[in-house]
């Protein structure tokens, strides 16, 4: 794997349910920003989850390998305990941070990229 430029980093605690959707809207629209010169890492920090939330990335990473990295921390360490490791293993030179729940919408990481390169 490359030195990404982008990396966001997901926190994760039982989105079991969430996460197909996650992936659905996630990866189209990083792909997207592939196709304008960036190269991208999707941390996902699985913060102790007691559902099948880890299986479900283990699964995401079979398939995207190239640009999905997992983190599967043994117990529930809270948010922030999350985030924090996952910043410790992003490579790129720009680290977003991005909720599994949707709450924000990853179609509009590509606006505040090219806001953050004006």
């Amino acid at each position: 794997m490359t030195t990404p430029t982008l990396s966001v980093v997901i926190p994760v605690y039982n989105e079991e349910a969430g996460l197909p959707a996650l992936f659905a809207r996630l990866y189209p629209a990083l792909d997207a920003l592939r196709e304008q010169g960036e190269t991208y890492e999707i941390i996902f920090v699985n913060d102790g989850s007691r559902d099948r939330s880890a299986a479900l990335l283990r699964e995401q990473f079979a398939r995207r390998p190239d640009v999905t990295r997992a983190i599967l921390l043994a117990a529930n360490a809270g948010q922030h305990m999350a985030i924090m490791a996952g910043f410790e293993h992003a490579r790129g030179e720009i680290i977003l941070t991005l909720d599994a729940d949707l709450q924000n919408p990853p179609e509009e990481i590509g606006k505040l990229v090219a806001k953050m390169r004006e």
